[in-house]
């Protein structure tokens, strides 16, 4: 990386990394889409977070060309995808990184697509692809990277839900998701990787989409990289427990480091007791008392420092 902040564009060479976690048919039907989309990438690395359904065994058979490695332990999103890169890395030294999810069908050309805008301009640094739902093949699941409320602490992708009618068909500047996006190597080794403090999960997407514009880099919408997405998290499915403690302590590290003074004011005097009520009145028609418990211990956590 050069003083003045910017990475020499190279034609380059890609690796992709794929997290998966007892989804051993998912991942192989993911693989065979992304050889079937070339021209494809120049490695491929399927990372096993400690999955017990022979995930590995079955990639090593089904794809030999793919270095599958399984973890002992499950790391997390964030440190499973850092650990997947350090092991690319140090195997192929790769000048670009692609993470994709598993639960994905790509459109032909989809790593040109990207590759080709990022290696336009050496003060881009990292590019996202358009996704649409999988099962319903015209409406958008992200139409241009997420849209960040920090008043009520939604983050939510741009265009989701709409009919694709090319309404997002512009390369523009974006907060990047992390489950389709590419970026130089040097660069996310320069920034640390994924924040391995949003373990098991999110927003350690956003976080480092953010952290890399505050380096002065760009992060690009490319509509013309195209993939179908099962998105296979809950939205509005109800929380567990576990999963709102973890999703409110994570918010308010993702505030307290990316929110301005005015929109933290917000968030504790307006927002918080917003959001709350709202999850009392979901969850508490669904009987689901126990999210709204570890929404409450996940902000006081965070606000009291606890572990």
């Amino acid at each position: 990386m050069s003083a003045s902040g910017t990475v020499p564009s190279r034609e380059g060479t890609v690796a992709v990394i794929v997290l998966t976690f007892n989804q051993r048919e998912l991942t192989l039907r993911f693989l065979e889409s992304l050889y079937e989309s070339g021209p494809g990438p120049t490695h491929v690395l399927v990372w096993d977070n400690g999955s017990s359904d022979g995930t590995v065994e079955a990639v090593r058979k089904g794809f030999p060309e793919v270095l599958a490695h399984r973890s002992d332990a499950n790391l997390g999103v964030a440190s499973g995808r850092n650990a997947g890169a350090a092991l690319a890395i140090e195997t192929w030294a790769p000048d670009f990184l692609l993470f994709l999810d598993n639960d994905m069908e790509l459109e032909t050309g989809f790593v040109t697509e990207l590759l080709d805008v990022l290696r336009s301009d050496s003060k881009v640094g990292q590019v996202q692809a358009k996704l649409r739902f999988m099962h319903d093949r015209e409406r958008l699941n992200d139409g241009g990277g997420c849209r960040i409320n920090f008043l009520t602490g939604d983050t939510v992708p741009v265009g989701i839900d709409e009919v694709d009618r090319g309404q997002h068909d512009q390369v523009k500047p974006c907060i990047a998701c992390g489950g389709a996006m590419m970026v130089r190597t040097e660069l996310f080794e320069s920034l640390g990787g994924f924040d391995g403090t949003f373990d098991p999960f999110g927003p350690e997407d956003l976080d480092f989409s953010l952290r890399l514009k505050e380096r002065g880099f760009e992060a690009l919408f490319v509509p013309t990289a195209v993939a179908y997405h099962i998105v296979s998290h809950t939205y509005g499915a109800g929380y567990s427990a576990d999963y709102a403690r973890h999703k409110a302590r994570h918010w308010v590290t993702f505030l307290s480091r990316h929110g301005t003074w005015y929109q933290k004011a917000g968030f504790y005097l307006v927002g918080a007791p917003y959001v709350a009520l709202r999850l009392v009145l979901r969850e508490g028609r669904r009987g689901n008392l126990g999210a709204v418990k570890g929404v409450l211990r996940g902000l006081a956590d965070r606000v009291l420092r606890r572990p």
